[in-house]
């Protein structure tokens, strides 16, 4: 029997979970309504949280989410429509700075604002990174960090429902609250699939193993088994959670600062938070007993540091912000996956899911998905991917066109290539339709960034989004633009290896570089480097993976929290979230 709504614990006015304060800039919390925890920031990390913490009765929860609550939308329901959320209001809109390498174009970086976060706007891809990247946190002093521990964590928080044809589900939790599965799949997943094993890139059962994900497989989906989108909110709160008395979630909520008072010791101490719900609206406080946790994502969580006097001091400095604690590396180390953009090429039909994007087809499908939860609208938009070395390609192709040695790619090193397959044509994130046309999406990208951006603000107003500068391709060797290039390079000998070299629809070369097919109508033999970096600077970007704003390390001086999340120096304040 479903709970009914008021039993669940979800609101949006203030006063009833709050207290409304008098003064603006008070900061005595002492008599404000609290909680054991507060969680600033109700998406992927945050639901989790939440649930987790308020499994123990005994303690108070409270989560504050400035977003709606994901319930009632069907668009985020349906995994293969993602992209149609991103005119939303579920959607936090940011937009980079002008970016320097690529003809100063400013590029959309898409958050979710909604319960589930990202989560509850991304692809759906399930994808566990190569164990070699946990080696390298532990190495850099991440105790408790390990491939190991991670994979605990990971087979506990998965519930996965096999596919007896594709995957290995030994690999996979099956008692976790997140729901993955594999499929289903257009047919051009299989040939690809075939393509890139025929240019040398080894077929591997299931991304998740232990080596990591160094070849050419499916990609499992965070879908549930009636074929819809399982995000953070959907697992994590659902309605028997919501009920829980000790927990209340808070949305279309803004946590404007954090607020300190002093320790024993004399070092900063979270005490509460403030909130708003407008710009203009009422000011709230809430004091909290044990813990502050701030769980805004990669944009929001140095933004709020910031705003609330933790960070660099001449950025603090700037905007007459009072220095709580200098942390010279909040909002730094913006690490970002900078994809190629879409590559498309033509196919015949019959073989994609291109025939959805007609007004008719799409009734069809969404009508099938609604009925049985099945059909392309059940699939993720990358079905299929492959992770290989920059150093395992070959400059040019052998007699046999083989394409990539794999004993060439270093052993102590984990793939920094990734190129998916979208099984449609993709154009400006779908905004762009090409009518009659059949084809697929090719999209390479550099998983290793060496180039490295920033977060800061631009006032002191949280109302106002922080500055976003993730100089893309801007490392000062070009090893990323390098890498995009041969990766693009390689995605083009598999378009034209078997079987898709029988399916596709290109000319033997094209250096016609006005139309949406170029440069899959390129010769990967042909076309030039030049012309290729000139394609990956107009036509690249964001794969939305923001990471590393306040990332996790043993020192003040070049790391915003310890490997226990905690932020240096001050007590009662953590960050959980992909900032770390």
């Amino acid at each position: 029997m479903g709970l009914s709504s008021s039993k669940l614990r979800v609101v949006s006015d203030p006063r009833k979970f709050v207290s409304k304060l008098e003064a603006a800039d008070s900061r005595d919390a002492s008599s404000w309504r609290a909680y054991d925890y507060v969680i600033v920031g109700g998406g992927t990390a945050g639901c989790v949280l939440a649930s987790r913490l308020s499994e123990d009765p005994n303690i108070t929860v409270l989560l504050i989410e400035a977003g709606k609550s994901n319930k009632g939308n069907l668009l985020m329901r349906i995994p293969l429509a993602f992209t149609e959320l991103f005119a939303t209001a579920v959607n936090w809109k940011y937009k980079t700075t002008a970016q320097a390498e690529l003809n100063d174009k400013r590029l959309g970086c898409d958050r979710g604002k909604v319960l589930g976060g990202s989560s509850s706007i991304n692809a759906s891809v399930y994808q566990r990174c190569s164990p070699l990247n946990f080696a390298a946190w532990v190495e850099a002093g991440a105790e408790g960090w390990d491939a190991a521990e991670m994979e605990h964590y990971f087979n506990k928080a998965e519930k996965h429902t096999p596919n007896a044809e594709v995957g290995n589900a030994a690999l996979h939790g099956t008692s976790g609250l997140s729901e993955t599965r594999y499929g289903p799949f257009a047919p051009i997943s299989d040939r690809f699939i075939e393509a890139a094993e025929a240019v040398g890139v080894p077929r591997i059962s299931d991304m998740n193993g232990p080596d990591g994900p160094a070849g050419v497989s499916y990609f499992a989906g965070s879908v549930d088994p009636h074929g819809e989108r399982s995000s953070a909110a959907t697992a994590y709160l659902n309605n028997t959670v919501l009920a829980r008395p000790n927990l209340t979630v808070a949305v279309e909520t803004m946590a404007t600062k954090v607020i300190f008072d002093k320790d024993e010791s004399g070092s900063p101490r979270a005490v509460g938070v403030l909130l708003q719900q407008a710009v203009d609206s009422p000011i709230f406080g809430v004091a909290v007993k044990r813990e502050v946790i701030l769980s805004a994502g990669a944009i929001a969580t140095p933004q709020l540091l910031m705003l609330s006097g933790i960070g660099p001091a001449s950025e603090l400095e700037k905007h007459v912000i009072e220095i709580v604690r200098e942390l010279p590396f909040v909002g730094r180390n913006l690490l970002d996956h900078y994809s190629a953009g879409s590559l498309v090429v033509r196919t015949k039909p019959g073989l994609t899911w291109d025939h959805i994007l007609s007004p008719l087809g799409g009734l069809v499908a969404l009508s099938r998905w609604l009925i049985s939860g099945s059909g392309p609208m059940a699939g993720t938009a990358a079905p299929v991917g492959l992770f290989v070395h920059s150093k395992a390609i070959h400059d040019s192709p052998t007699p046999d066109h083989t394409a990539l040695d794999m004993t060439a790619a270093p052993k102590d090193q984990p793939p920094n290539i990734e190129i998916f397959l979208a099984p449609l044509i993709v154009v400006n994130n779908g905004s762009t339709k090409i009518p009659g046309k059949h084809g697929f999406t090719i999209g390479c990208v550099a998983i290793d960034p060496a180039s490295k951006g920033r977060i800061t603000l631009s006032s002191k107003d949280v109302w106002d989004h922080p500055v976003i500068d993730p100089r893309y391709l801007s490392d000062a060797d070009t090893q990323d633009l390098r890498v995009l290039v041969k990766a693009t390079r390689l995605a083009l000998r598999i378009v034209r290896a078997a079987p898709l070299a029988g399916i596709v629809q290109i000319p033997e070369h094209s250096e016609d570089e006005t139309t949406y097919f170029w440069p899959g109508d390129a010769d990967p033999d042909a076309v030039s480097d030049e012309a290729l970096e000139a394609w990956i600077r107009r036509n690249g970007q964001t794969c939305w993976h923001p990471t590393s704003t306040a990332k996790m390390g043993a020192s003040p001086k070049t790391s915003v929290v310890d490997p226990q999340l905690r932020v240096h120096g001050i007590s009662n304040l953590r960050v959980v979230d992909a900032s770390v």
